[in-house]
């Protein structure tokens, strides 16, 4: 009997530290223009390694990197730290358990899991999802790798200069339409000591996506006006974008 009642309670072990998703209605993917990011602050883009690592023919493989998927809800009350984490340091945080392959696609995804931001993000949004730390990843990635192929060449073609937002919705249409209504642009002027640099650029492109009620993965794209977002333009004076320069 004592050897039943052992393999019941080892048999109970994972259900007890099983992850029990937060209360939410929609993902939020936060995907980052690196230039603009590291142009921001000048320790930053000396220190680093994901804005010292930033090239250009990096920069045109991949011009919006991962930032963070997060489970959001339309109250703004956003679930976040559903572990309890202590919030410390980024590289003083558990690291991620993925496999090998998941890891690489991510590290494309996100290169500041150089400075430890896939710890970060998996502490503060990641167990709010409900998911493995593998699945929740592996579907950001996926959809960082999907938004640059719609949006990403536009993006490249015009670094260094202005966009309109006319021309990336056009693009969104013509690649991939079901993006269209529900992406976000969001302009920031960068605190540079470079005068010529302080101007609003384009530094995140935000994609709201439905929650799967089945797997609780995200779903289809969702148009932003149902996640209580009031327009595609967020701060880009003239409905345009000045795309920012690896090389600069």
């Amino acid at each position: 009997m004592r050897a039943i009642g052992f393999a019941l309670a080892w048999l109970l072990v994972p259900l007890v530290g099983a992850a029990e998703p937060a209360r939410f209605d929609y993902y939020l993917l936060a995907l980052t223009v690196a230039p603009a990011f590291c142009e921001d602050a000048p320790p930053r883009k000396r220190n680093d390694p994901q804005c010292r690592a930033l090239s250009d023919a990096a920069f045109k493989a991949m011009p919006l990197t991962l930032h963070g998927l997060w489970p959001n809800r339309q109250d703004r009350d956003h679930p976040q730290w559903c572990g309890g984490e202590k919030r410390v340091a980024s590289c003083r945080m558990p690291a991620v358990r993925l496999p090998a392959e998941t890891r690489i696609r991510l590290a494309r995804a996100m290169p500041a899991t150089a400075d430890c931001l896939d710890r970060y993000q998996w502490a503060k949004h990641g167990r709010c999802a409900g998911l493995s730390e593998a699945d929740y990843f592996t579907a950001a990635a996926a959809l960082a790798e999907r938004v640059n192929r719609a949006l990403g060449p536009e993006i490249a073609r015009h670094t260094g200069r202005e966009v309109a937002l006319a021309t990336l919705r056009a693009a969104l249409a013509r690649r991939d339409p079901a993006l269209l209504d529900a992406i976000g642009f969001d302009c920031r002027t960068p605190r540079t000591s470079e005068r010529g640099k302080r101007r609003p650029m384009l530094r995140e492109v935000r994609v709201v996506f439905e929650r799967d009620p089945l797997t609780g993965a995200p779903g289809k794209p969702l148009p932003i006006a149902q996640a209580g977002m009031r327009h595609y333009n967020s701060g880009c004076p003239r409905e345009r974008a000045y795309v920012d320069s690896p090389l600069d």
